[in-house]
């Protein structure tokens, strides 16, 4: 039961950002920015740019495929996030951009 009710367990949503790009996209900024924290804490972060699966992204927020890619846009276009294809196999990496 504890393992439930951890502080890791939650998501940390931001109001005022849930009325500019919706609540689905700051769930997923949320979930971005704690996949960030875990790549920069090991120096694993590519130019600034780290990757979670769509597959991970679901189990974490519950968001679907098709509402991820929604509010991936909607972080696009608001220039929070930039995307790029990256790697062998290629993976959709992240950039987080905070001055925004």
């Amino acid at each position: 039961m504890k393992h439930i009710l951890s502080s890791s367990a939650y998501l940390v949503v931001n109001k005022h950002l849930a009325r500019i790009v919706g609540l689905n996209a700051t769930v997923l900024l949320a979930d971005l920015i704690s996949k960030e924290h875990y790549f920069a804490v090991r120096s694993e972060l590519v130019e600034g740019m780290f990757f979670n699966t769509c597959k991970n992204i679901e189990k974490d927020t519950t968001l679907t495929e098709h509402l991820q890619k929604v509010a991936i846009k909607s972080l696009k276009d608001k220039g929070l996030i930039t995307t790029k294809l990256m790697g062998m196999p290629a993976k959709t990496h992240s950039k987080i951009h905070e001055n925004k």
